[in-house]
């Protein structure tokens, strides 16, 4: 590129930096001044009231006024929230102004035009675009794949035009660091440097290196409802929270963060996904666990997270699990109805501070007072209504004892004003009644939430009863204090369909990462849950390691049967780790039991780097000894040991000690964290050590599906382990193949470097 092309972008990227500048300056000035002059403003406000209750004329004149002031404040407040937003998005652009530069001949015999391209909208002082945002309609013929004629839409208008230049940006603040021309949307060589950028340690945002089959996937909302299957690093959870991005921006008059919601696969990713939208601009939606919206929406105490992984990694399933995961279970809850009604009469007594104050006999016989010709959700609201009535009575009768009456007249002046509002300032024989119910109704406030959300009902036994008359058999509970994930997902399709309606019809898109962890019965209580939204789901097939697994044929399966057409999008192109890791979780892939026509071809798209290395442990040369060496060989500043079990990470927090800090080799400290897969699953990190790849704990199909996401958690440096001189057989034949190379002593045999 010509010295001459650098200096003129060079020229209008300082002048669109100094616009920001002055914008930023503008903002802040509004904000200090707003901020400065709202109090004495209110305070003028008040100070034009006059307060006058003394007649009905008066009092409305007065409302009236308060009403009004009260929208000149709102007004205020308004306007000070999006001054904030407004100086939130020119700080982002202040970081990288824009990344992208389309000229785009508009075919009317006019001069080709110039569109710069950043993560927002920018117009300076005079209303004269100088950025546009990545999701504008303009901006998608930056993400086309090929120059020359093209065409995008706008406003239900289909617009024709020549993409004459395409060029990429590297930014920092106000200094170009490089730029060049593409033909295609975006070369490999320029995805690469933005990649190779420092890592903050959460999501690196890649709205600059969106590729077309990423765009695709991001723009379409054509097809209300999609899937897809990406390999490792692929992209896969950043096009999902791009395609929020993008939703937001074009759907922003009908949705907004409040009409998603985002199910991670885990809390740390959770956690590892909350400043991805922020930086972009975007208000995160509901991001959580499906356990824990499970656990919130039930009522009853669920398995923590730990227990959760630690049973869905073992190998062997019960029978009883296979049937409760299963549609056939799904749909024998929705058609319980008749069986439920007639069958299931097991009521749990409602307490009071350890007390039983409504026997589980006398619900019982509410119960069986109820119209029988009713449905069984009818009945149980009859049921509801003749507890709360029955409660009532009963507080109200207290309320008519002397103990009570003599202790409401006793109450100090707080205490009245705390359980009632006000001082009691008539002390009649009504009133004090009156008092005394709310005194009662206050103390055991927990009797009438009790009631009202259906505490007195055995869910367990609804659940059991409907299990017997599916198998002919009593359903052994996991434990007597909690239930399993799997087993709340059917209490609450019990709870959905014949107590209380949970849907959430203002959710308009659900987003799912790691699909291929969800079973059948999940996947069907969120169908149930969310009628009215859309659905894109992420996974990987090669990742499942659970045993929770559900094939994609299977899914795409159960959104037929739920009336939900789908589209499925592939992606195989691999971003996050370097080339020889790629290349060697591609080997454990291709070699993991699977038939021929099974596999796939993973394209790594980063430079090879550095060979993964295999290191022997034995007695002599334990895990500590080894960290050590590799953390002072290569200078780390961090490494992330990754187990294939949750007690193999226990047992080598213990070996590591506490402090978890290694000394390099300039005497500063090395971070170490320990990590089962389980928990690591979807997260990277630069420098991986994959503990115990030995062949005696790694020798199924699904064991090579564990390898295969261990591995692709790294970024720039892979080392792996393995005990007792025996290691995997795919880790000898990827040394074979020089796809990695061995440590120096070397335990297993001769030294292949």
């Amino acid at each position: 590129m010509t010295s001459t092309e650098s200096q003129k972008e060079q020229v209008y990227l300082d002048q669109v930096y100094e616009e920001l500048l002055k914008a930023k300056n503008r903002l802040e000035d509004y904000l200090d001044q707003t901020k400065d002059s709202g109090l004495s403003q209110i305070k003028a406000m008040s100070g034009d009231l006059s307060l006058n209750f003394s007649n009905d004329s008066d009092s409305l004149e007065t409302y009236a006024m308060l009403e009004s002031k009260n929208r000149e404040i709102d007004q205020v407040n308004f306007q000070l929230k999006l001054t904030s937003e407004q100086l939130k998005r020119i700080v982002n652009l202040l970081r990288s102004p824009y990344f992208g530069k389309i000229g785009v001949d508009f075919l009317e015999q006019e001069p080709v035009e110039f569109f710069y391209i950043g993560t927002n909208n920018f117009s300076n002082g005079e209303g004269a675009d100088l950025i546009y945002d990545w999701r504008a309609p303009i901006a998608e013929l930056f993400y086309n794949n090929e120059t020359g004629p093209s065409g995008y839409r706008v406003n239900d208008q289909d617009i024709s035009v020549s993409i004459e230049n395409r060029r990429q940006f590297i930014i920092k603040k106000n200094q170009l660091l490089r730029f060049f021309d593409t033909t295609v949307a975006i070369q490999d060589d320029i995805l690469l440097k933005v990649l190779e950028t420092d890592d903050t340690g959460f999501m690196q945002d890649i709205t600059a290196t969106i590729q077309k089959e990423q765009n695709q996937i991001i723009r379409d909302q054509v097809h209300p409802n999609i899937l897809v299957n990406g390999i490792a690093g692929s992209g896969k959870t950043s096009t999902i929270m791009q395609r929020i991005a993008y939703l937001l921006y074009n759907l922003r008059a009908e949705v907004s963060a409040d009409n998603m919601i985002i199910f991670s696969p885990n809390d740390s990713f959770v956690h590892y996904l909350s400043h991805v939208l922020p930086n972009l601009g975007e208000k995160n939606p509901l991001n959580l666990t499906l356990l824990r919206y499970v656990s919130d929406n039930l009522g009853l105490m669920v398995e923590k997270e730990p227990v959760y992984f630690e049973r869905v990694s073992q190998s062997s399933l019960s029978q009883e699990i296979n049937v409760i995961r299963s549609l056939r279970f799904v749909t024998a809850i929705k058609e319980a109805g008749e069986l439920l009604k007639t069958t299931a009469t097991s009521f749990e007594a409602i307490t009071s501070r350890g007390k039983i104050v409504i026997s589980k006999k006398r619900i019982k016989r509410f119960y069986e007072e109820t119209d029988p010709l009713l449905s069984y959700s009818e009945r149980l609201q009859a049921t509801k209504n003749k507890i709360a009535t029955y409660w009532t009575r009963q507080l109200q009768k207290t309320a008519k004892s002397d103990a009570i009456q003599n202790q409401v007249l006793s109450l100090s002046e707080g205490l009245q004003r705390k359980y009632f509002g006000s001082e009691i300032a008539d002390d009649s024989t009504q009133s004090v009644l009156r008092y005394g119910y709310q005194l009662l109704d206050r103390k055991y406030g927990s009797v009438r939430s009790s009631i009202a959300h259906y505490k007195w009902l055995d869910y367990r036994d609804l659940f059991a009863t409907i299990y017997a008359e599916l198998e002919g058999e009593t359903y052994v509970w996991q434990d007597e204090n909690t239930v399993t994930l799997d087993e709340a997902v059917g209490l609450l399709l019990i709870k959905h369909f014949y107590v209380e309606r949970l849907e959430e019809r203002t959710i308009r898109f659900v987003l799912i990462d790691e699909i291929q962890d969800y079973t059948v019965a999940q996947l069907a209580l969120l169908f149930e849950l969310f009628p009215k939204a859309r659905f894109t789901a992420v996974g990987d097939e090669n990742q499942a390691i659970f045993n929770s697994y559900s094939p994609f044929d299977q899914i795409a399966t159960l959104f037929k049967t739920n009336q939900k057409s789908l589209e499925r999008y592939d992606l195989l192109n691999s971003y996050r780790s370097s080339g020889a890791i790629t290349n060697l979780f591609s080997h454990v892939l291709k070699n993991n039991g699977q038939e021929p026509s099974e596999s796939i071809d993973i394209i790594p798209v980063r430079p090879k780097g550095e060979l993964p290395v295999l290191w022997a442990q034995d007695e002599s040369n334990d895990i500590s000894e080894i960290v050590s060496a590799i953390i002072t060989k290569d200078n780390l500043d961090s490494l992330t040991i990754l187990t294939k079990t949750q007690q193999q990470a226990n047992r080598l927090k213990e070996i590591l000690g506490p402090d978890m800090k290694w000394v390099k080799k300039d005497s500063e400290k090395c971070s170490v964290t320990v990590l089962p897969i389980c928990l690591a699953k979807g997260l990277e990190f630069d420098n991986v050590l994959v503990y115990d790849v030995s062949k005696e704990a790694y020798q199924s199909k699904k064991d090579y599906k564990v390898l295969y996401t261990q591995m692709s958690r790294a970024m720039e440096r892979l080392y792996i382990t393995y005990l007792n001189d025996d290691p995997a057989d795919i880790l000898l034949s990827a040394v074979d193949q020089q796809l990695m190379v061995t440590s120096d002593p070397w335990y297993g045999g001769e030294n292949e470097e």
